[in-house]
């Protein structure tokens, strides 16, 4: 506001200040410069007083631009339940807040499931596992995360082969932090499985022929088309990625922090349990 009163009271000095030099000039001509001075003061006078009256009414439009932003304000303070923490999850709105698969993938369990869609090449996916595992803590009973790691290029299908062949060897607990921080802390690179069992066998108590054996397995394979499968019916486009029993994908756009997307997702996985 006090840019627009600045600009409206500098446009008006100088329209002014134009008609003042057509009427100096002629003053110049016919009068002394005693008058001449008073022509100018005349002017003065006559700006300070329309700027300090366009001054007021700036002011008086600014008050009431003031008066109607706190009503509304007000208005929508009232609007929300204060009394109740959990008031705000009401909010969430579908096409805004998350989307809606359709048709909606059918999860074959009984369990509501949170599939997460992630590959261990993927340092937000490495950031974002504290929250994910913090999410499995706090479920209730009835509701699950899956993790389904992605391939999006050829050179990711040894990190897929990988978690499939930890859980299939009852490791996952054991070697899943500890992937990513090779990865991603220690810079260490798998350029195919046969690094990675490398790193099994360096790390782990873990036959190597039996990690790689499983790991080549058809049974692993099956499991990687099908997370392909998943992928591409649900409309996964990049990692990490939730989504809520096969419904429901949290839009990541809408959301300020990785909590706030860990809430939609719960929020919504309890509303599919209920």
């Amino acid at each position: 506001m006090k840019k627009l009163i600045l600009l409206l009271a500098v446009t008006l000095i100088w329209g002014c200040s134009q008609a003042d030099e057509s009427e100096t000039k002629t003053a110049v001509k016919e009068q002394t410069a005693q008058s001449t001075e008073a022509v100018k003061q005349e002017v003065k006078q006559q700006v300070e007083e329309a700027v300090a009256e366009q001054t007021a009414e700036a002011q008086e439009q600014a008050k009431e631009v003031a008066d109607k932003v706190v009503d509304k304000m007000t208005e929508d303070h009232a609007g929300h339940n204060h009394d109740n923490p959990d008031a705000a999850t009401t909010d969430y709105q579908a096409g805004i807040h998350y989307n809606v698969i359709t048709p909606a993938w059918d999860t074959g369990s009984d369990d509501v499931v949170i599939y997460e869609f992630f590959s261990y090449m993927c340092p937000h996916c490495n950031t974002f596992q504290p929250y994910v595992k913090k999410l499995e803590e706090d479920l209730p009973e009835g509701i699950r995360v899956q993790r389904v790691p992605v391939v999006f290029y050829p050179q990711w299908k040894p990190y897929a082969q990988a978690y499939y062949t930890f859980e299939a060897m009852d490791m996952l607990d054991q070697a899943h932090a500890p992937f990513f921080a090779a990865i991603h802390q220690h810079k260490k690179r798998f350029r195919n499985i046969e690094d990675v069992a490398d790193w099994v066998t360096a790390s782990f108590s873990v036959d190597r022929d039996k990690f790689l054996s499983t790991a080549n397995s058809f049974m692993i394979d099956g499991q990687i088309r099908k997370g392909m499968q998943m992928m591409q019916a649900m409309n996964v486009t990049s990692t990490p990625t939730l989504v809520v029993n096969g419904k429901f994908i949290p839009n990541g756009n809408q959301m300020r922090t990785r909590e706030d997307i860990i809430k939609l997702a719960e929020t919504l996985a309890l509303q599919e349990a209920n």
